[in-house]
């Protein structure tokens, strides 16, 4: 009995030392959740930027509708007119991607293009830069013929069809937090 009575012991040692270790490691990871989430917080879009193809390039995304945000903690009013986003990167045909738009409180603006999906559901967004608001993002889904290129290839190709889709981001927006699934329909 006294046998049984020390491994029972050193068992049940053992189970505590991994709930500890357990308990550890789930703290450090809401930690970094939580900071990601205050950040998201800070970074706040008011109202809708209206994206549309761009005027200049019309393989870059511009801002129709001025917009105002809290970015950074900063409120940023931001006209209509201005520079548009740059697209960087390629979707391969038939499957899908995401082009996420930021901007940080100067002014800035910068794109980054997601990790692509077979479906519009595998689709990973990028992570969104610490004291930026995600505006918005366009979902590509290249059904023609060849790939879409961004920075190159027109938003309303005719011959790739990216069949873009624009997405304007209002109010908290965490795309970790996504609970819909969002469906392409042809433009």
């Amino acid at each position: 009995m006294p046998t049984k009575s020390i491994a029972a012991s050193q068992m049940s040692d053992q189970y505590a030392k991994d709930l500890m270790r357990a308990s550890a490691r789930d703290s450090a990871v809401m930690t970094v959740e939580a900071n990601r989430v205050k950040d998201r917080a800070k970074c706040t879009i008011f109202s809708s930027a209206a994206l549309a193809i761009g005027t200049g390039a019309v393989s870059a995304v511009k801002i129709i509708t001025g917009f105002v945000a809290n970015i950074a903690g900063v409120l940023v009013s931001r006209a209509a007119a201005g520079t548009e986003f740059t697209l960087s990167g390629t979707v391969v045909n038939a499957t899908f991607n995401v082009f996420a738009l930021f901007m940080d409180s100067a002014g800035a603006q910068t794109s980054a293009m997601g990790t692509a999906g077979a479906t519009l559901a595998l689709v990973v967004f990028p992570t969104i830069p610490v004291d930026k608001a995600c505006v918005g993002f366009i979902i590509v889904n290249p059904t023609g013929a060849g790939n879409f290129v961004g920075g190159t290839t027109g938003l309303a190709d005719g011959t790739v069809i990216p069949n873009t889709v624009y997405v304007n981001t209002v109010g908290f927006f965490n795309p970790k937090s996504l609970a819909v699934t969002l469906e392409v329909s042809e433009s």
